[in-house]
């Protein structure tokens, strides 16, 4: 329990004691008004009667009430000390509450205070954490990155395909003229050439499930083999010879 609340439960205490002595004074004071009149008017019956006998029996009856009113008085001043005192410690504990109340006041404040700075510093250390972990990864991406290889670059596989049943085709020289223009060419390491110089209709090319290119003659008047072969540009074309690279369908 805090202070406030010891502070405030005294505090309590000594009110309803302030209270209540008050009450009591306040009830003996009516008392003491109550007997000091009815002494006062047995006085008066006494001096108005004749007889002696009445005369003692009013005055002894003013006395008892003259005694009553004596005892009521010095009971409401004795509760009337106890009233006094029990305000007075009643202020005190008022004030020790108050600064108690302050003093917690201010300790929840400076609580608070070290709070929101605990908070601050675990969220600052938390960034921190966060940045290292981010700085490390794109360290090591980085590294990756450098370590990676370059990728190795495909070889071109060309098939070229020529028949002549008439004789009548350039096919020595067509071949000659294409090999070296690949050989001339800038990659002509990655270029592989196979030449089929007599190739039949019909003859399965599904063994070489490799080849990148086909290459297709056709004799001048149009007449030729339609060949499946892979998207690619025409290579060449020169005399009655057309060097194809057929869509794949």
């Amino acid at each position: 329990m805090s202070f406030s609340s010891q502070y405030r439960s005294q505090l309590e205490r000594k009110r309803t004691q302030r209270v209540d002595a008050e009450k009591k004074a306040s009830e003996y004071r009516k008392k003491e008004a109550d007997k000091r009149l009815a002494a006062t008017k047995a006085r008066l019956a006494a001096a108005r009667t004749n007889s002696a006998s009445t005369m003692a029996t009013r005055l002894r009856e003013a006395e008892r009430h003259e005694d009553e009113a004596n005892k009521a008085g010095q009971e409401a001043a004795r509760w009337q000390g106890e009233a006094a005192s029990y305000a007075k410690e009643e202020a005190g504990l008022q004030v020790k509450l108050m600064k108690a109340e302050q003093s917690e006041v201010a300790a929840d404040d400076r609580r608070r205070e070290r709070d929101r700075q605990a908070a601050e510093r675990a969220a600052t250390a938390m960034q921190a954490r966060v940045s290292d972990r981010l700085a490390a990864t794109e360290a090591r991406v980085n590294v990756a990155l450098r370590e990676l290889r370059a990728p190795r670059p495909e070889r071109l596989r060309v098939l070229m395909l020529a028949a002549s049943a008439a004789g009548d085709l350039r096919v020595g020289r067509e071949q000659k003229r294409i090999r070296a223009a690949v050989e001339s060419a800038l990659h002509r390491d990655l270029v592989e050439l196979d030449v089929r110089p007599s190739a039949r209709a019909g003859q399965s090319l599904t063994r070489r499930r490799s080849v990148n290119r086909r290459l297709t003659f056709a004799d001048r008047d149009g007449m030729q083999r339609r060949t499946r072969v892979s998207p690619g540009p025409e290579v060449s074309r020169a005399g009655g010879l057309a060097v194809r690279n057929d869509h794949e369908t």
